[in-house]
């Protein structure tokens, strides 16, 4: 059945999902700052759990309104992925700026500085994209910025890959290597989230196409 007649009446999830995707659009800058000054990493992590916290309050929001509306505009399965995907989103950015912190990290890898420029750019991609959620329009605009974020997340499948070569080849310390290890696991997890946000998106709105 459609529901597009709803629509004027339900633009609260709309406004919910741009209003989350925000978040973790700006926690993608506290990261792209960390970065460039790599300094103060305890202020840096307590900026990011703040962001996650807030995240996840608005998380539990949109579930709670989702099991408290009958009728809702969208697939309610379709906004609870939607939701927790982008909350996953915060969540891995906020893992890697604390495991920064956490794991005493003093030296500023090139791959780093790559993967907060590919994370930076994706996260505006993806609040312009769920912008698309208020016109549920499938538009030549809906598959650039879709297509965008697929290449971002290709090239950090190269930057992991190169890396970790390169850190494996390097003979260093085996505990430094594990840590670095750690971290570019979850900044590559966090580009193959972009894409499944992405995705998620897309599907909503082919729906009502």
């Amino acid at each position: 059945m459609n529901f597009k007649f709803l629509l004027p009446k339900q633009s609260v999830f709309c406004e919910d999902i741009v209003e989350l995707t925000n978040l973790q659009r700006e926690i993608a800058l506290v990261f792209y700052d960390l970065t460039r000054s790599f300094k103060d990493f305890k202020e840096y992590a307590k900026k990011a759990q703040k962001i996650e916290h807030l995240a996840d309050n608005k998380t539990h929001e949109i579930v709670y309104r989702l099991n408290k509306t009958f009728i809702i505009p969208f697939d309610r399965e379709d906004i609870y992925k939607l939701t927790q995907e982008i909350d996953d989103l915060v969540d891995l950015i906020e893992n890697v700026i604390t495991n920064i912190f956490v794991y005493g990290i003093k030296t500023k890898e090139p791959a780093l500085i790559e993967f907060a420029e590919l994370i930076k750019e994706a996260s505006q991609n993806l609040v312009n994209l769920s912008s698309c959620l208020v016109e549920l329009k499938y538009t030549t605009r809906l598959r650039k910025l879709k297509k965008e974020i697929h290449n971002l997340e290709s090239k950090g499948d190269r930057i992991f890959r190169k890396t970790i070569s390169e850190f494996l080849e390097s003979g260093q310390d085996p505990i430094r290597i594990i840590k670095w290890k750690d971290i570019l696991e979850d900044l590559e997890r966090i580009m193959d989230k972009y894409q499944e946000v992405g995705d998620t998106i897309e599907g909503i709105i082919v729906k009502f196409n």
